[in-house]
């Protein structure tokens, strides 16, 4: 559960470095990490944390050395959590480290839970076998199953959305199972001033979530047992317009962002490195005729392609490594596309708009209604994502209530074969702000601040208590 909770570290690091008047000044990382030493031996801490954070923003990618003189920096700051954490990360990469006897870790060996990790660092510098240094990166972590699709089968070349829509309603099902249930929930209170949430994600290794503030053109972070959040990455390094929609790559340790001006005239897909908010990769959304650049919402899929949906149904793709952005498909009939998920192997794609779930074959970009019964209709589909063979999916009735929907499709994934849908009330300002991860379901909740409140004032009033509701499926 260590493997990648660097980011504990580093997010406390970006809070105490926001929280300075001025920002250490240091113009290259060598600089920032001899002034490190500088600021320990004077007992400015703060200073030292600050810089340490710089000093690993600045240079080379996950090095060993600066990792533990962050640690160091934080320790003397007063957060030996967050040092212990970066200690234990070290040691898993079999990094042989001072931590046993350095004076400035005192306070960290003192902590009960260093019991678990001084064998861990004796063993890394006994040089144990299997534990030679290795790249820092997410760890492996089984995806949810996606539904079952079947061979690929040539489309009648006359197949079109509408058609395919209109069939659907002459074919729904006449019954399908529907069960309600109820959830049990908890609930993660912080503080921070109000802004309008767009785009949620869990980091289940660091036990963080990762919030996007959509006007604010940044991305916040708040973990387990803390109440506050605290800023990860702002506009100003990442280069961000509004936030539309985010997602954790849990396998390669990125947060991909794609961010978008009002106008849809301009927008930009970014990859974030996720355990230091370090910018890593910018690729601008260019418009096609006819077509503006609005995106929703993003998919991640197992072997790392990322896949973009636009309002107007235009699919685009980023391949690993990639500079560039192409599009795989281009859906007719489209009207106000809300979300996107993916099923496997980077081939089919579910896409929800105001007509109901179109099941999409991105090999050829032809897409086709998913069937279901009268009794469930699946309009107003605000948010999709995969869950054990299923989908977990945020609803919106014309009455404007909301409702958490779990839907499994049959073996073809062409049509809805049972539901379940969950007894609890769900009241969110922003249905972007929607996560799931193994079997809990997370939607931040509060005192958010409308687009027209952010608009009038960047200073929407005083701090405000938000939550994130949390609810688990099984």
């Amino acid at each position: 559960m260590w493997t990648g909770a660097i980011v504990l570290s580093l997010v406390a690091a970006v809070s105490s470095a926001g929280s300075q008047p001025q920002p250490a000044a240091c113009a290259t990382w060598q600089a920032c990490r001899d002034a490190v030493e500088a600021a320990i031996t004077d007992e400015a801490f703060e200073r030292a944390l600050d810089l340490a954070w710089r000093a690993v923003q600045k240079g080379p990618k996950d090095d060993p050395a600066l990792m533990f003189l962050l640690a160091r920096a934080e320790a003397r700051a007063g957060r030996p959590q967050d040092a212990l954490v970066m200690v234990r990360r070290l040691a898993e990469r079999g990094v042989r480290t001072e931590a046993l006897a350095h004076p400035d870790l005192e306070r960290v060996r003192d902590l009960d839970a260093w019991a678990e990790v001084e064998p861990l660092v004796a063993r890394a510098n006994d040089g144990a076998p299997g534990l030679s240094p290795a790249p820092v990166r997410a760890p492996k972590t089984a995806s949810p199953p996606a539904p079952a699709s079947a061979p690929p089968e040539p489309p009648p070349a006359t197949t079109k959305l509408e058609a395919a829509t209109a069939a659907s309603r002459r074919t729904s099902r006449g019954s399908i199972p529907i069960g309600n249930a109820g959830l049990s929930e908890d609930v993660l209170r912080f503080s921070t001033d109000r802004f309008t949430p767009a785009g949620l994600a869990y980091d289940a290794v660091s036990r963080r979530f990762v919030v996007g503030d959509q006007r604010g053109r940044k991305l916040r972070v708040v973990g387990e047992g803390q109440d506050h959040a605290v800023d990860l990455v702002r506009s100003e390094s990442a280069g961000f317009y509004d936030i539309r929609a985010l997602s954790i790559d849990t396998r390669r340790g990125d947060l991909w962002v794609v961010t978008s001006d009002a106008a849809g005239v301009e927008g930009t897909v970014h990859r974030i490195q996720l355990v230091s908010g370090r910018p890593l990769q910018s690729l601008p959304l260019t418009s096609e005729a006819g077509h503006s650049i609005h995106p929703v919402d993003l998919a991640i899929a197992e072997s790392g392609v990322v896949f973009l949906l636009n309002r107007d149904g235009r699919i685009q793709r980023v391949r690993p490594g990639n500079q560039t952005i192409d599009t795989v498909a281009a859906l007719k009939g489209i009207e106000e596309a809300s979300t996107l998920a993916l099923a496997s192997n980077d081939t089919i794609a579910y896409v929800a708009d105001a007509h109901g779930l179109h099941r999409v074959d991105l090999g050829n970009g032809s897409a086709a209604a998913v069937v279901t019964a009268a009794e469930l209709p699946l309009t107003g589909l605000e948010r999709l994502r995969a869950h054990r063979g299923g989908f977990v999916a945020l609803q919106r009735s014309p009455d404007g209530e909301r409702r958490l929907l779990r839907l499994e499709l049959n073996r073809t994934g062409r049509a809805v074969r049972a539901a379940t849908t969950y007894d609890v009330r769900v009241e969110v300002g922003s249905p972007t702000a929607f996560a799931v991860s193994g079997d809990e379901v997370s939607i931040v909740s509060g005192a958010t601040a409308s687009a027209a409140d952010v608009d009038a004032s960047p200073a929407v009033g005083p701090p405000a208590e938000l939550a994130v509701r949390r609810f688990r499926l099984r």
